[in-house]
């Protein structure tokens, strides 16, 4: 007997759920091309596989895979620390091109995102599906991995459409639809629902997705608490969980910090600031994005730090555009006689640099030389290594000895 629809109405709303497949691995084959088609397991430094690409998965390698039994599944499994601001950098440009085709993200995780496409058919005169599959290939052509979406009526049903097909699918159930995506679903599959309320609902006769949707409310209300009954909601068609566009900030920043042999030397000490800042911006082009808020810090002998936070008028990603600044808020915070040992800079604030504006008050000329002199930097830099080219505060630097994660320093801001 064929299972009657739960809903009539295709689209009361419209949710997308992107899912980057393999995301950490994907990252690092599209880095690195020759990584492609390869085995690649990610969590080395760790003992255990963090992330793993699907051809890794082909040959029976899981994440949670401890590093030795790894190696004697697949001797030829090529085996990589994980490099987490890397992976939040492709985030950030992920959930920008999100944000191209609907106002309404929900960063759920480092590699997820929901987003609410509802009445936008008009716009890009295509379906919600259509949509779903310009998002798909927008994002393999310009970040160089593969994500699968799921496109539903509620923030459930899409992710249960986008784990359908894996990886690089792309599933839209519509409300006429949904019982047929749940007939044959086990319950643990639904998101939210775990292996002990799983076993809960089998005592109780239901062993699918479809026999917990169709029960009645009442039902419901009598053997679960809120948390399953709003999913009931969801599995019925009824959006309950909206879509949070709340931006998510705590891994949206590249930073730089390097130690080195103390020093009282005030051009050495800020040679090494310069390093740093060169590095940190050369990393947000290759990644395409740019920034608007920065924070420089000197960390003395005694371990004691100094910061000033720069706000800029405009985004940038060319370090000759905030080098004065730079000198301006290190002569702040540098104190003189100080041995210091080390210096950083994080870049916050972080966007895609493709739509990047040019302000009504910036030269444009001066901005399409500096734009074609650092295109040429970049690419000897990504040639010949990063050491190729240096500005010329560097050259009066300490010799480096050691690199150093800076934390908790009390920040001085200066408006610009």
């Amino acid at each position: 007997m064929n299972e009657q629809p739960l809903l009539i109405h295709d689209w009361a709303k419209a949710i997308l759920h992107i899912d980057a497949d393999g995301f950490f691995a994907s990252v690092e084959q599209a880095t690195n091309p020759s990584l492609k088609g390869k085995p690649v397991v990610v969590g080395v430094e760790r003992g255990m596989a963090t992330a793993v690409s699907y051809e890794a998965k082909e040959r029976g390698i899981k994440r949670g895979m401890l590093i030795g039994e790894i190696k004697r599944l697949c001797p030829y499994a090529v085996l990589i620390e994980s490099d987490y601001e890397k992976y939040s950098l492709f985030s950030i440009r992920m959930f920008e091109i999100l944000r191209r085709f609907s106002p309404e993200v929900e960063e759920y995780s480092i590699d997820e995102a929901f987003v609410d496409l509802t009445g936008l058919r008009r716009i890009y005169r295509c379906s919600y599906g259509e949509i779903g599959l310009k998002i798909k290939e927008t994002i393999k052509r310009e970040l160089g991995i593969t994500v699968s979406v799921g496109v539903s009526l509620t923030k459930v049903l899409s992710k249960i459409a986008s784990k359908h097909k894996k990886p690089d699918g792309l599933t839209v159930i519509p409300g006429r639809q949904i019982h047929l995506y749940l007939k044959d679903l086990p319950l643990e599959k639904v998101w939210g629902i775990g292996s002990n309320t799983a076993a809960y609902c089998k005592k109780l006769g239901i062993n699918t997705a479809l026999d917990f949707a169709k029960k009645e409310e009442s039902f419901i209300k009598k053997h679960f608490t809120k948390p399953h009954y709003e999913i009931w909601h969801e599995l019925n068609g009824r959006s309950i969980y909206p879509v949070n566009a709340e931006p998510k900030s705590s891994y949206k920043s590249i930073s730089k910090a390097k130690s080195f042999t103390p020093s009282k030397e005030k051009e050495s000490i800020y040679g090494q600031l310069i390093e740093n800042i060169d590095n940190a911006f050369f990393k947000a082009r290759r990644y395409g994005l740019c920034t608007k808020r920065l924070i420089i810090f000197l960390r003395k002998q005694n371990f004691a730090d100094k910061a000033c936070e720069i706000n800029l008028t405009a985004y940038t990603n060319y370090p000759e555009d905030v080098f004065p600044l730079i000198r301006k808020a290190f002569e702040i915070i540098y104190e003189e006689g100080n041995l210091y040992r080390q210096t950083g800079v994080i870049l916050l604030e972080l966007k895609s640099s493709i739509n990047k504006q040019i302000s009504l008050f910036e030269d444009v000329v001066r901005a399409q030389k500096i734009e074609k002199l650092y295109k040429t930097i970049d690419a000897l830099k990504v040639k010949f290594g990063r050491d190729i080219i240096k500005h010329g505060s560097t050259l009066k630097k300490v010799e480096k000895t050691k690199r150093k994660q800076n934390i908790g320093i009390p920040i001085i801001k200066m408006q610009v």
